[in-house]
């Protein structure tokens, strides 16, 4: 009786396997009867679709994946003798008002004069004292040594010029002033998302050469999760 069980498993797999291959090849042919520019439509379709069904399934685990640099951020300064921070490209104020919330004296900085709205309005709700200003990453209004750390999460590939944003966080640290940061690295994970958006991301090997371009000391980059590593540098004494 073994023996026919056994048989009956492997036919099952079998099928499963083979119904999606038919599927497949019916799907190609079907597609390759049409017109050519019909056929370029459907496959951009075909990607845009399945992007989207991508960005749902790992939406969910990106946001736990920012909510953990956040917390690993947060425990960098904590070790560090830091009271002032600047947080660039702070957005809605996550990170801000988290590490307002550990005790630092923090200031948030956008572009985006609707998600600092936003951002006062959370830091309000969360009863945190903090700063949100309008401000460009790459030509900080802060005087030179203004600041004991600068963080940023998710800043950097979205940067036309990501050297001279280095070049003003280096700028406005204080000497032996601490940067640290969070950002999307190249990995397959990120490339079923972010199709297209992947070439804007820093390989580690770049980030590390605009860093000491920056001129930032003790530079250390790691991997913190499937979709992150975090960037930190020292400003030299």
């Amino acid at each position: 009786m073994a023996p026919k069980c056994n048989y009956s498993l492997k036919g099952k797999k079998a099928l499963g396997i083979f119904i999606p291959l038919i599927f497949l090849t019916l799907l190609a042919l079907f597609i390759i009867s049409l017109p050519r520019w019909a056929v370029i439509v459907t496959i951009i379709l075909g990607l845009l679709a399945l992007n989207a069904f991508l960005g749902i399934i790992f939406g969910s685990r990106i946001h736990r994946a920012k909510t953990r640099c956040t917390q690993a951020i947060a425990k960098i300064l904590r070790d560090k003798e830091i009271e002032t921070v600047l947080d660039l490209g702070s957005g809605a104020g996550i990170l801000t008002i988290h590490l307002a919330k550990n005790g630092f004296q923090t200031s948030g900085v956008d572009i985006d004069e609707e998600a600092l709205h936003q951002a006062r309005k959370n830091a309000e709700r969360e009863g945190v004292k903090t700063e949100f200003l309008v401000g460009d990453g790459s030509s900080l209004k802060w005087a030179d040594n203004s600041f004991d750390a600068i963080t940023s999460l998710n800043l950097l590939h979205e940067t036309k010029d990501p050297q001279t944003v280095l070049a003003e966080s280096y700028r406005v640290l204080k000497p032996g002033g601490t940067l640290v940061m969070a950002d999307f690295r190249r990995s397959p994970a990120i490339f079923t998302i972010f199709w297209v958006g992947i070439f804007k991301f820093l390989s580690r090997k770049n980030l590390f050469r605009l860093l000491q371009e920056a001129g930032f000391e003790k530079i250390q980059i790691w991997k913190v999760n499937l979709f992150h590593h975090l960037v930190l540098g020292r400003k030299k004494k």
